[in-house]
């Protein structure tokens, strides 16, 4: 029988990135091997483009919290990468007829994105609902996510089947009830979760988690099993135990 390991995480968020979690990321990839890597998107935080951003967002520094989302990307090396809300933001303004300077930027950024995903060999999508990779000899979908709610792993099941998606910053499993099985997995996130303030009114960050997911696949059945890595309090826990 023959099996692949890989690993996925996401929500990384640039600037706000957390030292600790991707220390924990990338020492479990020392130790595990994967023969796939894969990031879920938002490498970047952009607060400072989207809409109603506050005064202290607009006055962060674009060119910072890029750099920072490529130092991460070129440390992780993912194999698999799916855009995510946050990073679609340079796209979107790179289009903009309202304001020239920022268009001319996001444009650079862009070019700049696209040249590294292909210096590094990244297989990539866009942030489109339509838009989704697959595992290697398997019959799960990767995209960054699209909901949030009670169960979000249920709510991307029912759109998209047998799933793995970050979006949430919270682990989440949903188990299909029929006779054909499958999973859906909501992964926790590598950005730093006390600096993302812009979600302190809301409760659902209180199930907000550090953490990525690994597991593996049955080459010759394309059968997966994955398993989740958190952070609860100041313990890092996996099923291997404590890490």
């Amino acid at each position: 029988m023959s099996f692949k390991k890989f690993i996925v995480a996401g929500d990384s968020h640039g600037e706000l990135i957390c030292k600790e979690s991707f220390a924990k990321l990338m020492g479990f990839c020392d130790t595990w091997k994967p023969h796939i890597r894969c990031d879920l998107g938002d490498l970047w935080d952009f607060a400072n483009l989207r809409g109603g951003a506050s005064p202290d967002d607009k006055a962060r520094s674009l060119s910072e919290d890029y750099q920072a989302g490529i130092k991460y990307l070129e440390t992780f090396r993912p194999n698999l990468l799916t855009l995510g809300n946050h990073d679609s933001r340079i796209w979107e303004w790179s289009h903009s007829k309202t304001n020239g300077v920022i268009r001319d930027h996001c444009q650079g950024l862009v070019e700049s994105s696209e040249r590294k995903f292909k210096q590094l060999k990244i297989t990539w999508i866009p942030y489109k609902v339509g838009a989704y990779l697959t595992l290697p000899d398997s019959k799960v979908k990767l995209i960054h996510g699209f909901h949030s709610g009670v169960n979000p792993a249920k709510m991307h099941y029912e759109r998209y089947g047998q799933v793995i998606h970050g979006h949430v910053h919270a682990p989440n499993q949903y188990t299909a009830r029929h006779i054909s099985g499958g999973e859906a997995h909501s992964i926790g996130c590598i950005g730093d979760i006390d600096q993302m303030d812009y979600a302190d009114r809301h409760t659902a960050k209180l199930g907000w988690r550090q953490g990525f997911a690994y597991g593996i696949i049955n080459t010759k059945t394309g059968d997966t099993k994955i398993w989740h890595v958190t952070k609860e309090g100041d313990t890092w826990i996996s099923p291997q135990g404590i890490i």
